[in-house]
């Protein structure tokens, strides 16, 4: 069988190419290896509590949004609802200060100069340079380095970067541009939660390819991206049923290929025969993998206003951190110690709990290497363990919580692996350090093979990844059949 398009995973940025492809009349297939759709994008169910799996909010949807064309060309906008989040960005909290940033440059400026008026010069600098990033003074410079040239006071310099996780583990080592992109969106367009979760936006993509003719196959894993070793060009796939090696395997021809997959493994299936091929599974071996995550799903008996807790994300920094430099460091000291998010869904009509009931998710950055050569009892007794740790963290946060959860449960990076296959359980990709940053690989060396994932230009996240593969697919668009 020959399809104009094979989507290797079926990710977001595989969804959104594979949408855009099919509606401008390609044949697309679609071969997942997880029995469900959508990677990190996505939700499950629980004692009657919807749980987002990596999603916390969606940033942008402003006039220059990159999102903004591709959800109106697939009418996103009519079927799906986008609740604004509240007018605070998040809430930053450590033993010294406890300040609630705005999601607006103008009021977050007026915020942390009445608590920094000694900094308000910085403070300008600060926002007036993410706005306008590009430009080559920034391109070796981390963030770290940014705001360490603007702003003296460590709590301020904690409090902006604050947020952090989402794109990396160490100022230090942030790419100053990827942090400030990312970043400026969310003060440009706000935030918002896509209602019911982001399954919806998955489930609607994926109904979206198949109504327009094309075929998505789940529980089937690709083996091998057949390259023509002469003309470098791909020429299709293998799969078979997910770890099955006794299967019979499928061979499907394909004029593109789109590796919606870690960049790391989809490389390790190209076939050995070609130049390029080795070119660029060499290339994998050198870059290196970003961090993973712990995250603690709750669904609360309350809402939490109850609680007199009113913020969607709070940032919560331990009481030994007194400056960037002890970020990275607090990274891997005992999970007693660790800083950690907390993302309360009930803060807005997220469609995610019954009436009355709330969900919320502690998110803290971790590694692998913290869960490996465990057995299934000790991986399960380190679970109850450190489950343990932060729901005493969380009743600190917010008294009384304790007796009011209803349903809690661990996604450590192990489960980050095995669910996506993601190198090291890797949330963001590839590190996006400046010179990393600048190797990604921006086109294939092999001909008709595309990337469209968070390891691919310009990296990880819903806008990130949201345009990128738009790019790929109007690129194949334009291309004769």
């Amino acid at each position: 069988m020959s399809y104009d398009v094979v989507i290797v995973g079926s990710g977001l940025g595989g969804l959104v190419a594979g949408a855009k492809l099919a509606k401008e009349g390609r044949k697309v297939l679609i071969v997942e290896q997880h029995t469900s759709i959508g990677g990190y994008a996505t939700c499950f169910t629980q004692n009657n509590f919807t749980i987002d799996v990596g999603f916390h909010s969606m940033d942008g949807l402003y006039l220059e949004d990159p999102k903004m064309k591709v959800f109106e060309d697939l009418d996103v906008y009519f079927n799906l609802e986008l609740v604004q989040l509240p007018k605070e960005f998040y809430r930053y909290v450590n033993n010294r200060i406890d300040i609630s940033i705005p999601n607006t440059i103008e009021e977050a400026i007026t915020i942390l100069t009445e608590h920094f008026p000694e900094e308000k010069n910085g403070i300008l600098t600060f926002f007036r340079t993410i706005e306008n990033i590009f430009s080559s003074e920034w391109k070796t410079k981390t963030a770290g380095d940014m705001l360490d040239s603007m702003i003296k006071s460590n709590d301020l310099k904690l409090a902006l970067v604050g947020f952090i996780q989402h794109y990396g583990d160490n100022p230090y080592t942030l790419s100053a541009l990827s942090f400030s992109a990312a970043l400026a969106r969310n003060y440009k367009g706000g935030n918002h939660y896509i209602k019911g979760g982001s399954v919806k936006l998955t489930d609607y993509l994926a109904n979206y390819i198949k109504e327009h003719g094309g075929t998505i196959i789940l529980g089937n894993e690709v083996i091998e991206i057949i390259v023509n070793p002469e003309k470098e060009t791909v020429e299709g796939v293998i799969y078979r049923p997910t770890n099955d090696t006794s299967a019979e395997t499928t061979k499907i021809t394909a004029n593109n290929i789109v590796v919606n997959a870690p960049l790391p493994v989809a490389a390790e299936l190209l076939s050995a025969e070609s130049k390029n091929a080795v070119k660029l599974q060499e290339m994998m071996k050198h870059l290196h993998i970003g961090h993973s995550v712990l995250n603690i799903y709750f669904g609360f008996d309350t809402t939490l206003d109850n609680l007199d807790h009113n913020s969607y994300l709070t940032v919560i920094n331990h009481k030994s951190m007194f400056s960037m430099n002890d970020i990275f460091v607090n990274n891997n000291r005992p999970y007693s110690q660790k800083n950690y998010l907390f993302v309360y869904y009930g803060q807005t009509d997220s469609g995610m709990a019954p009436y009355g009931k709330s969900t919320g998710v502690i998110s803290a950055v971790d590694y692998l290497h913290n869960w490996e050569n465990l057995s299934e009892e000790e991986y399960a007794e380190k679970k109850k363990e450190v489950q343990q740790i932060f729901v005493d963290k969380l009743d600190l946060l917010i008294p009384g919580v304790w007796d009011h959860i209803e349903y809690v449960s661990v996604a450590t990076p192990k489960t980050m692996e095995r669910y996506t296959r993601n190198p090291k359980g890797s949330v963001i990709g590839f590190t996006r350090n400046p010179l990393q940053v600048r190797m990604y690989p921006l086109t294939s060396p092999i001909k008709n093979l595309y990337f469209a994932s968070a390891w691919s230009v310009p990296g990880g996240g819903f806008t990130s990844i949201i345009d990128a593969s738009w790019r790929v697919a109007v690129s194949i668009s334009k291309k004769r059949r």
